[in-house]
């Protein structure tokens, strides 16, 4: 199994192992326990710190007339941004790129770069406001863009390593690397380590405000 959309690479891996990178013999566990490992970190923050390779439609429902939580954006290109003005299920009103901002500008929370966007604010003294009617209880905005993180921040990437590594020593156990399940998520919560590096990227925290 090759690795897909781990936060660290096999060499990697092998390195923080101490297993040399030209060892082949167990890379095949080796990508079972990156793939486990970024998998657990992403259910335990709730995102997802890979960007997607294409765009993609999201749909969500609004609460403010400038403002719209949505979820991690990685990147302005390929951003679409439109409602549904009627409530008839149709999102034929598309914002132009002049008529809203991406927050937190630059990508900077508490003085930290590399954040994905999380709001789209219209302009106030713009076109559009966020309908708030619903009547239907349709979601009202229809978000397309690549979600997810841009890069991998570094917290990750080492939490990845670490929580591999544990996993990676199960593969003696009687289901393998590959049969771990919800281990993934005990060995997070049973070590500290791991925890003070990921928990400010989960959801609901300062860094993780989205």
């Amino acid at each position: 199994m090759a690795i897909t959309n781990g936060y660290c690479t096999q060499d990697e891996l092998k390195t923080f192992v101490g297993i040399p990178t030209s060892d082949s013999a167990d890379d095949t566990l080796i990508d079972d326990a990156v793939n486990a490992a970024s998998r657990q970190i992403d259910a335990f923050c709730g995102r997802q710190f890979f960007a997607d390779g294409s765009a993609s439609a999201r749909k969500f429902f609004t609460n403010d007339l400038y403002r719209l939580r949505v979820d991690d954006i990685s990147t302005t290109t390929g951003l679409v941004v439109k409602y549904d003005d009627n409530d008839d299920g149709v999102y034929e009103e598309t914002v132009s790129s002049s008529d809203y901002q991406v927050l937190p500008i630059n990508g900077v929370v508490g003085g930290i770069s590399g954040n994905p966007f999380y709001i789209v604010e219209l302009i106030s003294d713009g076109n559009h406001e966020w309908p708030l009617d619903f009547s239907s209880n349709r979601p009202r905005a229809e978000i397309t863009a690549k979600w997810g993180y841009a890069s991998v921040p570094a917290q990750i990437k080492q939490a990845t390593l670490m929580l591999s590594s544990e996993l990676f020593a199960m593969r003696n156990a009687p289901l393998g690397v590959a049969g771990v399940g919800d281990f993934g998520v005990v060995n997070i919560q049973q070590n500290r380590e791991i925890t003070r590096l990921i928990a400010p990227f989960r959801k609901g925290t300062v860094l993780g405000v989205s």
